[in-house]
């Protein structure tokens, strides 16, 4: 039993690491290099379009590459008028990585499970938006992000002044560990749920103490990615940040704890952050028929940038 709870612990964790967001990549002509602390190349993608402003979108946490996936490209880079698009690759991976539906694969570049967290992804991405903002060519940049994604973009958001407007599109409440216990009571058979908590609760500990060496892996994820993101507060982030930014919850979603994130938002009770909450939608927007329901959510994303932006 208690090896059953071990792999079905395995598998449910991954769960939680599907939000889709990826775009097609579209080098500049100017493609100007930037490399992080230990060398590594850090691979971006800036779509020009002659833009005035710079939209800026951040995918989820699964192991793909974001040049290798038309859903976000085809759905929100034109969620705002006249803008450039940047999106920036997680560490070690690059366009070469096959596109995989699989929440699991065995071809996750080792380079990524060791040094990939929500951390060094706010990095990367101040990194190039502050070297793009420096130029002075863009008069607004505004974010979005998915998932892990939505929760990069507030740690931007909270971290810097020059973020304009945020998206965050189904990023959870305020910690992490809800969310995959709640990912695990959807999918875990009730008779093993509570051996299967159990286990991840001392996974969790774990991870705190710093007992576990840097090659563990797990759901796709190294060590570091694990104890950077049970150790994120959501609430303590948005709580410092004074930009507009507004939280996109669907309430049929599995992936993230639903009540921990309305939660959230009642606590909150900031001017500059508004909830819009979606009945009947899952995490990657489908309905109860399996029916994607994206449009009106990119609809009111458009009128909300309208009016704040007025």
């Amino acid at each position: 039993m208690k090896a059953y709870g071990f792999n079905l612990r395995q598998r449910i964790l991954a769960s939680v690491l599907v939000f889709l967001c990826c775009i097609s990549s579209v080098y500049s002509d100017t493609h100007k290099q930037f490399f992080r602390h230990d060398g590594s190349e850090i691979t971006y993608y800036l779509k020009q379009r002659g833009g005035k402003n710079l939209l800026v979108l951040i995918q989820g946490s699964d192991c793909n590459s974001i040049a290798n996936n038309k859903f976000v490209n085809e759905t929100f880079s034109d969620i705002y008028p006249d803008a450039d698009v940047l999106t920036v690759e997680k560490y070690g991976i690059n366009a070469s990585l096959p596109w995989s539906d699989a929440v699991e694969r065995s071809d996750c570049p080792k380079a990524y499970i060791r040094s990939d967290t929500p951390e060094q992804r706010v990095k990367d991405y101040i990194q190039i938006i502050g070297y793009l903002k420096n130029q002075g060519k863009y008069n607004k940049i505004i974010m979005l992000g998915g998932s892990e994604g939505a929760v990069v973009a507030n740690l931007i958001t909270s971290q810097v002044n020059y973020i304009d407007r945020t998206i965050a599109l189904n990023g959870g409440g305020r910690y992490f560990a809800d969310d995959v216990i709640h990912s695990m009571k959807s999918e875990v058979p009730p008779e093993h749920i509570n051996e299967a908590i159990k286990g991840f609760r001392a996974f969790q500990k774990e991870i705190r103490a710093g007992n576990h060496a840097g090659e563990l892996e797990m759901s796709n994820h190294g060590v570091n990615w694990w104890k950077v993101s049970l150790g994120i507060n959501q609430y303590k982030v948005l709580s410092q940040t004074k930009r507009p930014i507004l939280i996109i919850q669907t309430l049929n979603d599995n992936s993230v704890n639903v009540s921990a994130a309305m939660e959230m938002e009642e606590q909150l009770k900031k001017d500059n952050i508004t909830f819009y909450q979606y009945p009947g939608l899952s995490h990657g927007f489908k309905d109860r028929e399996d029916v994607l329901q994206v449009t009106p959510i990119v609809e009111d994303i458009r009128n909300w940038l309208s009016r704040a932006s007025g």
